[in-house]
């Protein structure tokens, strides 16, 4: 087996040299590494109505906006995704009527704060102040019911894209066509390519062909919706690309022929391999983390109830009809990777475990740089904080 060396990228501003390591016959790694997070270890579940003045860091938590008319099915997907709700229990939601804020702190890369908007927004009511909301936003979708006329949903997309361009150009803006569970596979194909016309057109019309859309096929009765989110939220990861090629290397030093890095609670995925995804795999590995976590919380707690049903020795292994095994382990608190391994290659299990326990170092490393920069933007904060002057014009002791 050929040694391959890896050597993570540089953040930005990081001067220290990482030492090279190797992933296969690499050593020092220590079998009983500890799980690592970084940054709140609680779901971050609760839902706030939005206050303006509630201060807002979106350099640590970027703002993903969900947007598009009423009965479109934002608050819908945010339940299923963020909060494992039935999809046929969303039926009995009621309409949003307020803009809520929602805390996503499930893992240490899945961290930002959703906006769900109520879709009779005015952009044109005074006192809603789009620039102070579009200026802190990462990603904005805007959600369309496939299944009712678009023409309406199309008019607002174009007004809500014109106007978070001009406040913020680094937007990411992501379209869901969604509920298209009801749609023949045509049909699916037909939306979608008239949706992508018309709304490249108004662009174009209005001189803005710069702005990129990205379409997406959702349903919450389905893992299109994960799928789609999986997506969103890669972007807004500066890791990524770090990630990726740590996955690369893995399999191709372990014999795997697909590997995710998902987020156990939301079963976002926020890294794969360099091989094309398919939905049936993606799909497979989703009913198996549900398996995982389901059985954990029924037999993986002590006798008193306490404990964690997802830890460091969380691991499964399903072997599949196919000549396939489907291997899962934790990578941190809120993180684990999913393979898909041939039975062939599967046999050689040690060197796959040896390799893992080099990846999950590497992206403990990653972790660590990524707390350095943050604790390094809030301690600039705290000083350009205390060097602002008092009300009397004298300027503040430091602390």
């Amino acid at each position: 087996m050929s040694q391959v060396p890896r050597k993570l990228p540089q953040e930005e501003g990081d001067e220290e040299e990482e030492e090279e390591e190797e992933i296969v016959g690499l050593a020092g790694y220590a079998d009983g590494a500890e799980s690592f997070s970084d940054g709140d270890a609680e779901s971050g579940g609760d839902e706030a109505f939005l206050d303006f003045n509630d201060p807002f860091s979106t350099e640590v938590k970027p703002r993903i906006l969900l947007m598009g008319l009423r009965r479109s099915g934002k608050s819908s997907i945010q339940k299923v995704v963020f909060h494992k709700m039935s999809p046929n229990e969303t039926l009995f939601l009621e309409s949003t009527n307020k803009i809520c804020r929602e805390d996503v702190s499930n893992s240490s890369f899945v961290n930002f704060q959703i906006w769900d908007f109520p879709g009779q927004i005015d952009f044109f009511d005074p006192t809603f102040d789009y620039e102070m909301i579009f200026r802190g936003t990462g990603a904005l979708i805007f959600v369309i019911d496939s299944q009712d006329d678009y023409m309406e949903a199309l008019a607002r997309l174009h007004l809500t894209v014109t106007r978070a361009y001009k406040v913020n150009p680094d937007i990411n803006f992501e379209i869901f066509i969604h509920k298209v569970d009801g749609l023949s596979d045509d049909h699916k194909i037909e939306t979608q390519r008239d949706i992508h016309q018309r709304a490249n057109d108004d662009l174009a019309d209005a001189g803005l062909e710069k702005i990129h859309l990205s379409f997406y096929l959702t349903s919450i009765y389905d893992h299109s919706i994960f799928e789609a989110f999986s997506k969103v939220v890669q972007k807004l990861i500066p890791q990524l690309p770090t990630l990726e090629n740590l996955l690369n290397i893995f399999i191709s030093n372990s014999g795997i022929e697909k590997a995710f890095l998902f987020d156990v609670v939301s079963k976002i995925y926020i890294a794969t391999d360099s091989t094309p995804v398919d939905m049936q795999t993606y799909e497979l590995c989703c009913d198996m983390i549900d398996v995982v976590i389901d059985i954990s919380c029924i037999y993986g707690l002590k006798d008193d109830g306490t404990g964690t049903p997802y830890d460091k020795e969380s691991m499964a292994i399903i072997k599949l009809n196919n000549t396939t095994v489907l291997y899962l382990k934790e990578v941190t608190k809120f993180l684990a990777l999913v393979c898909f391994v041939r039975e062939e290659s599967f046999e050689r299990k040690g060197l796959i475990d040896y390799n893992f326990h080099c990846f999950r170092k590497a992206i403990q490393e990653v972790f660590e740089v990524r707390m350095k920069v943050v604790r390094s933007r809030k301690h600039q904060s705290h000083v350009q904080k205390n060097k602002r002057p008092t009300p009397n014009g004298t300027p503040r002791m430091p602390l």
